[in-house]
């Protein structure tokens, strides 16, 4: 099965996942900062990233539906084919929940805030959600500027058991009238 690209940006493709990519994907789940912010996507073996594909890409048939079930794509760097992280939506506490995650040595550059913002635009205008949900912990402002770069307000904040901890989080919202869609009179 080949890659299917769904969403391209300046510098990134957002493709479809295919069990080329469980290397890659089993070692960018062991960066420190995917342990620490994500443990749950931390994989202990090749075999165990490979299961994990195999579930993501089975949710690909049909028409997306986040609301019921994961929709996770890769992000590609376009100049060079190289797979650096993930971008997907989730249900979430009666919504869609946005989770990213970009390999250590890309961070900074910006990439997490373009596959964010493009596939927040991308959901609210093919999928017609109404709005998307950003969920980060308090602890971690570098997913919060993402979020806030790529047109996510902040709506909330409250003590959540993420993955097992309990931490302070701050929820953050994005609209059709974040992307552009509708406007305010």
């Amino acid at each position: 099965m080949g890659k299917t690209i769904l969403i391209e940006t300046d510098n990134l493709l957002l493709r479809q996942f295919s069990l080329d990519d469980a290397g890659k994907v089993l070692q960018m789940s062991q960066e420190e900062g995917m342990c620490i912010w994500i443990p749950d996507q931390a994989y202990k073996d090749e075999r165990e990233s490979t299961g994990v594909l195999k579930f993501l890409i089975g949710q690909y048939p049909g028409e997306p539906a986040p609301q019921r079930r994961p929709f996770v794509l890769g992000v590609e760097l376009k100049q060079t084919g190289e797979l650096i992280g993930h971008v997907g939506l989730s249900p979430a506490e009666n919504s869609v929940e946005i989770g990213y995650a970009i390999e250590e040595n890309h961070q900074g550059k910006g990439y997490a805030t373009e596959a964010v913002r493009a596939m927040s635009r991308w959901a609210v205008r093919e999928l017609e959600l109404s709005e998307i949900l950003g969920i980060a912990a308090g602890e971690n402002p570098g997913s919060c500027r993402v979020l806030e770069k790529a047109g996510y307000s902040l709506v909330a904040e409250k003590e959540k058991n993420m993955r097992g901890r309990c931490l302070w989080c701050k929820i953050y919202q994005y609209t059709q009238l974040s992307a552009g869609i509708i406007e305010m009179n």
